[in-house]
């Protein structure tokens, strides 16, 4: 008979990777009953990321609440992934509901949790609530990472709050957290939504100086904006350089690029 956890979670490992998913619950039953042991929460974990990747979220946060009326009892790393998948599938409550639960197990500094917390605020027009938990989450000793950072400029942005994206860019810039592409999308998208168009273009060559590569998300707002103050030769670059670097364009983005020229060559005639 089995005796040893660890024994139990490759076992676990194996059968997930072989895609025999119904054969991980028999092992968890296996554990608690013949062998009287407790699944531990590296178990716990590998079976609802197991049921995610291989059935989704809804079939892994099925799994997760079955095995928690059975009496498995969540660690840190299963909370976050199954408030991950509370999330992605838009069961707010219940993801909010064991965030708290978590909180209360003492299980309170965990950046991921915290990260996709932050970002259902965002998506649920709640950016008070999401700014109370960076300012907990602090206070705690948790630092946050770029992905809380994005979820913070991207509400805050798409509410034209230009005050406060400008506050968490330097806040970003003091605690050495480097932006990345998303970063760079939701400031540019905020400035242009707010119509402050040079700002765009500023944070657009500070990307570009720093590596990031065009894609579709960018470029759709760039085009839009070198058309709007009439700067086509960059528009046009833009484009090549999406060319040059093997990004698909959309060819939407070219009958932008066509409409702005035409405006351009119009505009010339008439002064």
């Amino acid at each position: 008979m089995l005796k040893d956890p660890e024994t139990f979670l490759k076992l676990v490992l194996m059968y997930m990777e072989e895609g025999q998913m119904e054969k991980t619950i028999e092992i968890v039953k296996g554990m608690k009953g013949t062998a009287k042991l407790k699944v531990s929460d590296c178990i716990y974990c590998a079976i609802v990321n197991g049921f995610s990747k291989r059935r989704g979220f809804d079939a892994a946060i099925k799994v997760y609440e079955e095995l928690k009326s059975d009496g498995c009892e969540p660690g840190q790393v299963t909370f976050a992934s199954v408030i991950n998948a509370y999330c992605r599938v838009g069961l707010y409550s219940k993801a909010e509901n064991a965030f708290f639960e978590m909180e209360k197990k003492g299980f309170d500094k965990c950046v991921v949790a915290y990260s996709s917390i932050i970002s259902m605020y965002g998506k649920t027009g709640r950016p008070r609530d999401a700014m109370r938990l960076v300012a907990k989450m602090k206070l705690k000793g948790c630092q946050p990472n770029v992905w809380i950072y994005n979820s913070l400029v991207e509400m805050h942005g798409r509410a034209k709050n230009l005050r406060q994206v400008e506050k968490l860019w330097k806040e970003m810039e003091r605690r050495k957290v480097a932006p990345d592409k998303v970063t760079y999308t939701s400031v540019i998208s905020a400035y242009n939504k707010s119509k402050e168009y040079e700002m765009c273009v500023r944070f657009y060559h500070e990307y570009r100086i720093n590596g990031g590569v065009i894609d579709g998300a960018i470029a759709g707002i760039m085009v839009g904006v070198f058309s709007k103050i009439n700067r086509i030769d960059e528009l046009l670059k833009l484009l090549r350089d999406m060319k040059s670097e093997g990004s698909p364009i959309d060819e939407r983005l070219y009958v932008s690029a066509t409409n702005a020229m035409v405006a351009k060559e119009l505009r010339s005639k008439v002064t």
